[in-house]
């Protein structure tokens, strides 16, 4: 929070900031990005989900219609 300039200091951003600055192995860098991967399939599948409805009922554009005529 920041407030005139201040920050307050929460109990837990001491553990995140030593989270953040550790030296990470391979192999927790490699579950964490099968772990992002796996987040961001589940919200491609979501969004694909709720947008897969609305494909259906999309109507073409008005110059596509084969029965508009024409001009000559």
């Amino acid at each position: 929070m920041a407030w005139m300039g201040l920050r307050i200091m929460m109990p837990y951003d001491t553990y995140r900031f030593h989270q953040i600055e550790r030296v990470k192995s391979t192999a927790a860098v490699r579950r964490a990005d099968e772990q992002a991967a796996r987040v961001a399939s589940a919200v491609s599948a979501l969004v694909h989900g709720l947008t897969r409805p609305a494909r259906g009922v999309r109507r073409p554009f008005p110059a596509a219609a084969p029965s508009l005529a024409r001009p000559a």
